[in-house]
């Protein structure tokens, strides 16, 4: 790549980063401690005199409640007096499904002439980002809190500080992870080689090097989009912490949460459908009997 032709790439890249966000986009996406440009940030409105109404229009979050992603509405948005050029907003909105869940937003908004302006997040609550599945921190037991700081700092856009957190965890308990894949292969009668080499896995001291015994396919309902989980976890934790940027550490940590919550809810679901499953055999016997 030529050197003008990499000064364009920069300087479209810092356009992306420049260009003004909708409101919805910096509640849902944009982590706290940051300004952004916002367009629609605010507008007129009479009431007991013209006042500036700060935009809060529906958003999609995780809501702990249900479960899942819902639709959150704002009761009341904030009103200042059209002199103000800044200050402070606090926002918030309630799931529209259970009408439980709260999100809390506290924002610091600096008002521009045509409804624009700039808004820096002091902070949310409850905090940025999907939580952690219980699932996944039952899994990793007393190290838990350390993997629930991995993922605050992947929400604060902290990617070394993160990637180190889910490599700790990960690799602390390797056997832990190796143990629940035996069992559902044991479960799901796979084929003794694939046992074999989980087992010998558990033996190496680096998560990466286990990694590197096993060479048979694992059951199906592990693979994630026909991929072996293992491997993606492989090739994210190889990543360099002295060798990589900030932004790259970033990416592997996310992707390393994502295959490995992923994984955790396949094992888990596998081992609810064969209990299920074994049930229902032992039922039928039974009445035969």
């Amino acid at each position: 790549m030529s050197e003008e032709a990499s000064v364009v790439e920069i300087e479209s890249e810092d356009a992306k980063e420049d260009a003004p966000l909708k409101v919805k986009d910096f509640l849902e996406s944009t982590h706290p401690s940051v300004m952004k440009k916002i367009d629609g940030l605010w507008s007129y409105v009479h009431y007991n005199g013209s006042k500036r109404l700060v935009q809060t229009p529906d958003i999609r979050l995780h809501c702990q409640t249900c479960e899942g992603e819902r639709t959150f509405r704002c009761g009341e948005a904030h009103r200042f007096p059209p002199a103000d050029e800044l200050g402070t907003a606090n926002i918030e909105y309630l799931c529209g499904d259970c009408h439980e869940q709260f999100k809390f937003y506290s924002l610091h908004v600096f008002f521009e002439e045509g409804g624009g302006g700039q808004a820096y997040k002091y902070g949310e609550l409850p905090p940025f980002g999907i939580p952690v599945s219980n699932k996944v921190l039952r899994l990793f037991g007393g190290d838990a809190a350390l993997f629930s700081k991995g993922r605050q700092c992947e929400n604060l856009g902290y990617g070394v500080a993160a990637f180190a957190y889910y490599r700790r965890v990960v690799e602390n308990h390797k056997n832990d992870i190796f143990s629940e894949i035996i069992k559902v292969c044991r479960t799901v009668d796979a084929p003794d080689q694939v046992v074999k080499e989980l087992e010998a896995a558990k033996k190496e001291i680096s998560f990466t090097k286990a990694i590197d015994q096993i060479k048979s396919a694992l059951p199906q309902g592990l693979l994630i989009n026909g991929q072996n989980p293992l491997l993606a976890l492989h090739g994210a934790l190889s990543v360099g912490l002295h060798d990589e940027t900030d932004q790259d550490c970033l990416d592997a940590a996310h992707a390393v949460r994502l295959v490995l919550s992923d994984l955790v809810e396949k094992i888990a679901m596998l081992k609810q459908d064969n209990k299920q499953l074994s049930d229902a055999v032992h039922l039928l016997l039974k009445k035969k009997a």
